[in-house]
């Protein structure tokens, strides 16, 4: 059974959560909850849950900033930042603070399932419906083209010369993913050709 910790201050919206997997059918386990930063420190310290779900925009202290006391206080468990916020700089800020998985509020439960699988397995995530924010943020023009840890693994396995369904099956994730790194890897690479964006990775040396 995976256990998992849910911070947000809306009550209901850790409802749904608990709702989602009650019937216990995912090995998938709400073992605790809290709806603010300082509610959840002193739990989270007695709180045997591997993975914790983020709301970033809290009144008392916004996500953003408490993942990165999460991440220095607790450097085992995993947080998935759930949010609804579209912000490229939040986003970013965030995914420098280390979270392990960006994920749209109202995300499927499928890829929910699969963020937390993956987490848990060492990679990082960009849920399907997360704008690319790296664009937006200052980047210099001709920068090399900085990959997440996931991207790099989906990149390394393709150049390799696999398909993604079996970059897929090798990843434990679904084909879905592969195509949203895929995606991403086109529009940092400025090109739909996927040799073209291998060569180029090589020259880069990022693969």
């Amino acid at each position: 059974m995976i256990h998992i910790f849910v911070i947000d201050d809306h009550p209901v919206f850790i409802d749904g959560i608990r709702s989602l997997f009650a019937d216990g059918k995912d090995q998938i386990k709400v073992s605790g909850s809290a709806n603010s930063a300082g509610e959840a420190l002193p739990m989270l310290k007695k709180s045997r849950a591997k993975v914790i779900l983020l709301d970033l925009i809290m009144p008392e202290m916004r996500g953003v900033e408490f993942s990165l006391i999460l991440k220095n206080q607790f450097p085992d468990k995993k947080i998935i930042a759930l949010t609804g916020e579209l912000n490229p700089a939040l986003l970013y800020n965030t995914w420098m603070n280390q979270v392990d998985a960006i994920l749209m509020k109202y995300c499927g439960k499928r890829e929910l399932v699969d963020t937390i699988h993956d987490v848990l397995a060492g990679r990082r995530v960009l849920g399907e419906n997360v704008p690319e924010f790296h664009e937006h943020i200052g980047v210099p023009t001709g920068a090399k083209p900085r990959l997440t840890q996931s991207e790099q693994r989906v990149l390394n396995l393709l150049a390799l010369g696999n398909t993604r369904k079996i970059v897929a099956e090798m990843l434990g994730t679904s084909e879905n993913a592969v195509d949203f790194h895929c995606k991403n890897l086109f529009k940092k690479f400025n090109s739909n050709k996927l040799i073209t964006i291998i060569e180029e990775a090589r020259k880069e040396n990022l693969i």
